[in-house]
């Protein structure tokens, strides 16, 4: 078994983890990765759990504080941990085709991790440089609730840009869709094993495999079975409210 020696932070943004009582797919998903990453040195924070307030663009932490930000909250706390992490890891499921509230939260955040002046890249793009650059690898753990792989393109695309402009490396994407028959006793045994050997792999190689990436998103069921499967669930968990035993 190898062991990540470099400090890993990862993100859990689903507003269900980190909670006794609740159970979250996106967090099941990335616990299963670190499993088998083993990292020696790993912090996970749960941005709903925590203090952390919207950006507000008023651009002190660019002018009056620079990498500075007007709120002295939570973020304090995260923005040092992002910046100082060997591997970033952003776990969040697909809410409304994009990151859910806790995470976009978290990275309109990280603006205070930018310089003002503006540099052009080697590929001729628009690119702001970060005040205290380093080299550092990003992750992208996400999962939704339809069966179609291409849910994810939306997110995909955000992390893409994000990696660019934080001058992060990216280090490859966990995409779990259909995320219902994560509650299906047995039907992803196959799934987990997969998302285990990517963490494993990233452990080895430093970055996950496009084919092991389309191993774990692949779709697993078609979308007239899966919508049966869901919308069944869903009409008995109705009526058990209705009956007040939800």
């Amino acid at each position: 078994m190898v062991t990540l020696s470099k400090k890993v932070v990862a993100v859990s943004g689903s507003p269900r983890s980190g909670q006794p009582n609740q159970k979250s797919f996106t967090e099941k998903i990335l616990d299963l990765f670190i499993q088998g990453m083993d990292p020696v040195d790993y912090k996970k924070f749960y941005p709903h759990k925590m203090n952390i307030n919207y950006c507000r663009a008023c651009l002190t932490c660019w002018f009056k504080t620079p990498g500075k930000c007007v709120f002295n909250d939570d973020m304090k706390i995260l923005k040092q941990e992002i910046e100082e992490a060997d591997v970033f890891i952003l776990a969040s499921p697909v809410y409304i085709d994009g990151f859910s509230a806790p995470v976009k939260a978290v990275l309109d955040r990280c603006f205070a991790m930018l310089d003002p002046f503006i540099t052009v890249d080697k590929e001729g793009h628009c690119r702001h440089k970060r005040f205290k650059p380093r080299e550092q690898v990003a992750l992208l753990v996400s999962t939704c609730g339809f069966s179609e792989a291409d849910n994810f393109n939306h997110i995909r695309h955000h992390f893409e840009a994000l990696c660019k402009n934080f001058g992060w490396q990216n280090g490859g994407e966990i995409l779990v869709p259909a995320g219902a028959l994560g509650f299906i006793h047995g039907a992803y045994d196959d799934k987990y094993e997969a998302v285990k050997k990517a963490g494993k792999e990233f452990a080895e190689k430093g970055m996950v495999s496009y084919q092991k990436i389309q191993q774990i998103s692949e779709e697993q069921i078609k979308a007239d079975k899966y919508s049966e499967i869901v919308n069944s669930f869903f009409a008995r968990l109705i009526s058990r409210v209705k009956s007040g035993n939800g």
